[in-house]
């Protein structure tokens, strides 16, 4: 047998066998979306509030919500807050919960809140997170 074609077929084996004890990708997933829209006072009128949730796994996600206030002038919405959370099971009794808030009017922040809780990142955005912190 050529010298080249055997080269080539243990070049493609190895290519495959590498194939198979790689560890597949993460798959991220949006488990959660939406708009509302919410009456913030005589002042700024109706509010509009969109939001999207990824998870990467069960002890961990990341939600993006941003927040829009009418211009008066041209009747069109504008983002007035942007916030992004990190949730993140850290032990079997604590979830980590990582703000971080953006603005046109207010400076960058960031928080960090440890909550406990036996519920994985997940189950915890559904029945506490999405309620209280979000206010959705």
């Amino acid at each position: 047998m050529n010298k080249n074609i055997l080269t080539a077929l243990i070049a493609i084996f190895v290519i495959f066998v590498g194939f198979q004890f790689a560890e597949p990708a993460a798959a991220v997933k949006v488990v959660d979306h939406g708009t509302k829209y919410v009456w913030n006072g005589k002042e700024w009128g109706w509010m509009k509030i969109t939001w999207k949730a990824y998870q990467y796994n069960n002890n961990y996600l990341k939600i993006y919500k941003k927040s829009y206030l009418k211009d008066p002038n041209n009747k069109k919405h504008y983002i007035s807050v942007y916030e992004k959370w990190v949730l993140t099971k850290t032990t079997k009794n604590s979830v980590k919960i990582t703000d971080w808030l953006y603005g046109s009017d207010i400076d960058p922040e960031k928080s960090v809140v440890y909550d406990k809780t036996k519920l994985t990142a997940a189950q915890y955005y559904w029945r506490i997170f999405k309620y209280t912190y979000m206010g959705i």
